[in-house]
């Protein structure tokens, strides 16, 4: 939220308080690697999707939400060009971007001094310059790679719209948990069996893609009928033609399966395969880069509605609930339910935290807004935690 006051949602209606001489001091971030900032043992990021790319919101120097991706396919940060140019960001060198089958192409490198993300800080990152929105089409602003979190254990679980950083760590020997190559110059790299034949495959969180093999493999892995044309994929570097296929048999991910799988074949490419968010959002992807281990498993049953509805009797609607957000920023929780209350009704308890409403991270909606939405007859959908585990609550 962009407050840190507290927001009462009661029977009476929205009251703003302040209680700014009560608040208690929160503890001082912790420092993770050389970047990295956040209280406690562990934070939490909320995610939102087009359906292609997962995002998470950050502020770069501004109030201007901006959408990143957190990029398992990329070992340095960028920003789009037009924001550097905008901040001023002064050029501290140039770096040569590789990607796969095409000449490389070379970028500027700044310092951005402060991007937050929900509890999460990053201060004093380099960061390339390139065309981002362009060609995102205006969706996408920064991507976040993989060595600002080398200090820390990274989870990915987009079907509970959520990203983990946390101090916690792998063990060798736990279901679904392998080791990777720490000396891989492109991502996480895992053995695939595609129909008998191993593959090595990249987990590429910043792909929009299914399973994606190089052309040269189609030769070899079976196909129910013939190939057909794709879209032309506009990637870093160039343009790569696409053929489309229908896998005759099984992929195997550890003991993940996966029957007669659509896939992709690219032209130009490297010589492995690519696994992206098409694959990996039914996936919960943990990465420990201190001790090289990954885990990758199916992710539980998505999150679970625990009522349906909490049918809304007259106007302003009341929700009878009161919410805190510390520190700043991140989602509210909820400290007061009203009995009898919609919120009550609803199945909501004092504890529980607030991530979204409607889509929107609820850190993103000022106080106002948050009146108008509550105050109005639009149906609510909350995601919303209880104890670190995820569920929906519907009010109408």
């Amino acid at each position: 939220m962009k407050y840190s006051l507290i927001a009462r949602l009661l029977i009476g209606g929205l009251a703003f308080v302040s209680f700014t001489a009560c608040v208690k001091v929160e503890p001082a971030p912790n420092q993770i690697g050389d970047h990295l900032y956040f209280a406690g043992d562990s934070v939490r990021l909320s995610t939102n999707s087009d359906g292609a790319h997962v995002f998470v919101t950050g502020f770069v120097g501004s109030k201007r939400p901006l959408n990143f991706i957190v990029d398992t396919g990329s070992p340095v940060n960028v920003i789009d060009r037009e924001i550097a140019e905008t901040m001023e960001l002064k050029k501290i060198g140039e770096k040569e971007v590789l990607s796969g089958g095409v000449e490389p192409l070379t970028a500027d490198i700044v310092v951005v001094p402060n991007v937050t993300v929900d509890g999460l800080t990053i201060k004093n990152a380099e960061f390339l310059t390139m065309e981002l929105s362009a060609m995102s089409r205006g969706q996408l602003q920064g991507v976040l790679g993989m060595t600002l979190f080398d200090q820390s254990m990274i989870t990915f679980d987009p079907a509970n719209d959520r990203i983990v950083v946390s101090q916690a760590e792998l063990t060798a020997g736990d279901a679904g948990v392998i080791a990777y190559d720490k000396d891989a110059q492109s991502g996480f790299r895992i053995e695939a069996e595609v129909v008998g034949q191993p593959v090595t495959m990249n987990l590429d969180t910043g792909a929009p893609s299914s399973f994606t093999f190089p052309l040269a493999l189609s030769a070899t892995i079976p196909l129910q009928g013939a190939l057909r044309d794709g879209p032309v994929a506009q990637l870093v570097g160039g343009q790569r033609s696409i053929q489309l296929g229908t896998v005759d048999g099984e992929i195997r991910l550890g003991e993940i399966k996966y029957d007669n799988a659509q896939v992709a074949f690219i032209d130009p490419s490297t010589t492995h395969g690519n696994i992206g968010n098409a694959v990996l959002r039914d996936l919960v992807l943990s990465i420990d880069q201190r001790n090289g281990l990954l885990q990758l498993q199916k992710s539980p049953a998505r999150k679970v509605t625990r009522v349906a509805a909490a049918e809304n009797v007259g106007e302003p609607r009341r929700l009878g609930m009161q919410l805190r957000s510390l520190p700043a920023g991140t989602p509210p929780t909820v400290t007061m339910i009203e009995s009898g209350s919609l919120s009550e009704r609803a199945g909501l308890k004092v504890g529980d935290v607030l991530v979204s409403v409607n889509g929107q991270p609820m850190q993103d909606l000022d106080f106002n807004e948050l009146r108008t939405l509550f105050n109005s007859a639009t149906p609510l959908r909350f995601v919303a935690e209880r104890t670190g585990e995820p569920f929906i609550v519907e009010i109408r």
